[in-house]
């Protein structure tokens, strides 16, 4: 079932059972408030009467029969039935539905012989009354009972106000039920809607289209479920850029060693390269050998990283004699292109803890890159400095060309080695420094780098000291 089915339903089961509980507790209410009203009001015209007896008394006993016109007066202004009583609980004078009817006597006018206010739904001995809601009130001559003031209202009348009260409510009920549907409809498709979207963008993009993106509507939960939809979609076809290129430049890394070393071979097994010619082209097919070795070790390493098949092997040793025995290695490669290597430590020595093996092939990642992009004649500088935090900075800085700012962006992404017109890194697998950053990120640490156009770039990253 739809969504928009599901929260449609949903709200209009809720609403229609709230609306039944709402209904019950509304006409209850309303049928008691009436009932209530009424009973205050017939006590309250009750007493007064009462009251109009006891003040009119002038010597002991009444004559109720003098009230009469008294009585119908009452009854004419109210519209109410009104009862006079004697002592003996005898009718004396009425108007209203009981008109003519010569005695009124029930168990239930008994409380009036002891000064209590009576409240009767009918009487069982005068059916005349079974319809009569009666409120009886005591009257007191010398502080002797002289009779009661009746006043009833006939039940028909209460129950036609309370039906169109209930009439009016159930009306009001529906309206405001129709306007809640409408308001309901609107907003179930105001969250199904999106919704769909989504789904359907995620089909697309599951077919394999990533240019798929959903409209950001409002700031609420649907709408961050949108803005993070479509960080998704732009971080699959990023990958789906970087699966493609790495395809296209490990088919391309791979197939011009293979090509070499598959020409020389074939030119030397065929008698083509004679054999005092054969320990030169030999030697090439060494080192193409070699080449695709590192490949496959950095693809390895890579592919280790990123399945955390890998521990840290954490020992203590001092930096600065590892980046001396590293800056070693790389002078005869710096004496061919004359270029100076210097290095500025902080200390004679900086113990830290960290995987030495790990550190090696930062270090060397990071000079063999430096290497590579500065020209003839150019100055790497390897510096360690002390931070705040007990860390040691280190830091490698080139006077090669830079890099754009594209560039900077990808400078640590797998199988990238910037523009490629400029045939700076030939043999370059573009994993070097994608290995440098995840080594750095497995010992807690980040790695950063800020280039100027035509002045060289600066990697730098730390380590904990000892």
């Amino acid at each position: 079932m739809r969504i928009f089915w599901k929260q449609l339903l949903l709200h209009l089961g809720i609403l229609a059972i709230s609306f039944v509980i709402l209904a019950f507790v509304l006409t209850q209410g309303i049928s008691r408030f009436q009932t209530e009203q009424k009973v205050d009001e017939l006590s309250t015209l009750a007493q007064s009467m009462a009251g109009r007896m006891e003040s009119l008394a002038r010597y002991g006993w009444i004559e109720l029969n003098l009230f009469a016109q008294e009585v119908r007066n009452i009854h004419q202004y109210t519209g109410s039935t009104v009862i006079l009583i004697d002592s003996d609980l005898n009718f004396v004078v009425g108007f209203g539905p009981v008109d003519g009817v010569a005695h009124v006597y029930s168990e239930e006018l008994l409380p009036l012989l002891y000064g209590e206010k009576v409240v009767i739904w009918g009487t069982p001995d005068c059916p005349t009354l079974a319809q009569l809601l009666i409120v009886g009130y005591p009257f007191w001559v010398n502080h002797q009972f002289a009779g009661a003031a009746l006043v009833g209202y006939y039940m028909a009348d209460l129950e036609n106000t309370i039906s169109e009260m209930y009439r009016i409510t159930i009306l009001a009920l529906l309206g405001t039920g129709l306007f809640a549907l409408f308001l309901i409809y609107g907003s179930s498709r105001t969250i199904s809607r999106p919704l769909r979207q989504i789904n359907e963008a995620a089909s697309i993009i599951a077919d394999g289209d990533f240019d798929k993106r959903l409209p950001i509507r409002g700031k609420d939960e649907v709408g961050q479920l949108a803005r993070e939809f479509n960080r998704m979609a732009e971080s699959l076809q990023q990958q789906e850029r970087i699966r493609r290129e790495f395809i296209a430049n490990l088919s391309h890394d791979m197939r011009s060693p293979l090509t070499s070393m598959h020409g020389f071979l074939t030119a030397i097994s065929d008698g083509t390269i004679p054999p005092e010619n054969q320990a030169y082209y030999l030697q090439i097919v060494m080192d193409e050998s070699e080449r695709l070795i590192r490949l496959s070790n950095n693809i390895l390493d890579i592919h280790s990283i990123q399945d955390l098949q890998f521990e840290l092997n954490l020992t203590e040793f001092d930096i600065n004699d590892l980046i001396r025995t590293i800056i070693l290695g790389f002078q005869q490669r710096a004496l061919d292109k004359r270029i100076m290597i210097t290095s500025h430590f902080a200390h004679t020595s900086d113990i830290v803890l960290a995987d030495e093996d790990k550190l090696r092939r930062i270090m060397y990642n990071l000079i063999d890159n430096a290497l590579k992009f500065t020209p003839d004649d150019g100055e790497i500088t390897i510096e360690t400095t002390i931070s705040i935090g007990d860390k040691v900075t280190i830091s490698v800085a080139d006077t090669g060309r830079g890099m754009t700012e594209e560039e900077l962006k990808r400078a640590f992404d797998r199988f990238y080695k910037g523009d490629p017109s400029r045939n700076e890194d030939k043999l370059g697998s573009g994993l070097g420094l994608s290995i440098v950053k995840e080594f750095v990120r497995a010992h807690g640490e980040n790695i950063e780098v800020s280039c100027e156009a035509g002045k060289g770039c600066v990697f730098t990253f730390t380590l904990a000291l000892v």
